[in-house]
């Protein structure tokens, strides 16, 4: 099955030709130095909220993120929320808003003119590497001084691919892993004493356990998809406006996002429940509540290790739903409830610590999950939340960085995998180590 970014790369814009990649670098010497336009801002009135997003978008996605600032301009800011934006992108002039290149910050404002930006460049900065933790944690670092909110919204908008990493800029060639990724918001909050209550990805495949996990500390909810995200990505007026919601808007009365964090977090998921054909799986985690979850699963690898019902839970593992497009490794990010719960059904499997501690699984899902939306013709066993889950792995372990993931430190569930991988593969393949980096994105661009 091809990704629902790639399906959607394959219908033309209304306006704008097919993307097209920008991978080459100007020479150091070419790059503009950044420069301050208005200097830098003096601290605002204190809102609400402060929505930031995090656009890295040197890279095939470029028509798709500059739009994305387009629809944010529908709404704009005003005295309940702050909505900045950093995007970097390439300098195709057949894109929106002309043919200018370098990273840019804006203040986003309401504005109705089309294909074009009205919003004020706060900073022109010139050629930034938006896939380096340095970069993020300065954006945060910059929005959360100059613009005081009650409540922060942190949105990441780009490549994703799962616990393999995001944020790919194809000037610098890199992307960002997701201990790297982690560690930009924890040095943000330690300069800037503010934890950020929201952090969303509008990108691909990132409402995984292990990424989950590895942010439990930084955020307190995570917004994001189990399956491939479609090129327009979030559809941003309506969920910072508030404007297709009807009645369940209408009882929260509410102006803006002028919402609680979980409010707010319920608000985004039901939007994108009214457009599941770009985003078809769309969850919003209590990250506060990882431990449990993380806990279960851990026990859950340790029935699995320990049982010897392991080619029944096998075949109770890839019968769960899965996601990726078919693509390696992404093919075997799967469904974490449908994978309990079939193992819960699986007459194959007697073990009853198995049974157990999927029980426990599932329970502990039920908490963590806030809102959950999945289109009910393709994906009827999405409840929000997907682990990486081979069953044919060598006997080095899964590759990809997996390793040096929090939760593979903190459980066995790699021990797991691999112990029902063995039998499967030749001892030639058991010696073979997976890649560091996958050689392509969830819509098969290479990386």
């Amino acid at each position: 099955m091809d990704s629902i970014q790639r399906a959607a790369f394959n219908q033309p814009l209304a306006t704008t030709p097919a993307p097209q990649r920008t991978d080459e670098a100007k020479p150091k010497e070419e790059q503009a130095d950044s420069v301050q336009i208005g200097g830098s801002p003096a601290q605002q009135p204190k809102a609400k909220w402060l929505v930031m997003n995090y656009i890295a978008a040197d890279c095939n996605l470029e028509p798709y993120q500059l739009r994305n600032i387009d629809n944010m301009e529908h709404v704009g800011s005003d005295p309940t929320t702050h909505i900045l934006a950093q995007i970097d992108r390439g300098a195709d002039p057949s894109h929106i808003d002309g043919g200018w290149a370098n990273c840019r910050r804006y203040y986003v404002t309401q504005d109705n003119v089309p294909d074009q930006f009205g919003s004020k460049v706060l900073q022109d900065m010139g050629k930034v590497d938006m896939a380096k933790p340095q970069t993020l944690t300065d954006f945060i670092v910059w929005g959360v001084q100059s613009y005081p909110a009650d409540h922060v919204a942190l949105i990441l908008n780009d490549h994703g691919g799962g616990f393999t990493g995001a944020m790919a800029d194809d000037g610098s060639g890199g992307f960002m892993n997701i201990p790297d990724l982690a560690q930009a918001l924890a040095d943000a909050e330690k300069i800037t004493g503010k934890k950020i209550d929201i952090v969303g990805f509008d990108a691909c495949l990132m409402a995984e356990a292990e990424i989950a996990q590895e942010l439990k500390d930084k955020a307190n909810i995570l917004l994001a998809s189990e399956e491939s995200e479609g090129g327009p990505g979030w559809t941003y007026d309506s969920m910072l406006g508030g404007k297709i919601l009807g009645q369940a808007l209408e009882q929260m009365k509410l102006m803006k996002i002028d919402a609680t964090p979980e409010q707010f977090a319920k608000i985004v998921v039901d939007v994108n429940k009214q457009h599941n054909r770009d985003i078809p799986t769309f969850s919003a985690i209590d990250l506060t509540k990882m431990d449990g979850l993380t806990n279960a699963t851990n026990t859950l690898a340790e029935a699995i290790i320990a049982s010897p019902d392991k080619a029944a839970i096998k075949t109770a593992i890839r019968s769960a739903e899965n996601y990726g497009g078919g693509y390696t490794p992404y093919k075997d990010l799967r469904d974490e409830y449908d994978m309990a719960d079939k193992m819960l059904k699986s007459t194959g499997i007697t073990d009853k610590n198995v049974k157990k501690a999927a029980q426990e699984v599932i329970d502990n899902i039920n908490k963590v999950i806030i809102a959950n939306e999945s289109n009910p013709n393709s994906y009827p066993d999405s409840h929000g939340v997907s682990i990486y889950a081979p069953t044919t792995l060598g006997t080095s372990g899964p590759g990809y960085g997996y390793k040096n993931l929090d939760f593979a430190k903190k459980t066995k569930w790699d021990e797991a995998m691999t112990s029902l991988g063995k039998s499967d593969i030749s001892p030639m393949d058991q010696q073979k180590m997976e890649p560091e980096v996958p050689n392509v994105w969830p819509d098969g661009t290479q990386r």
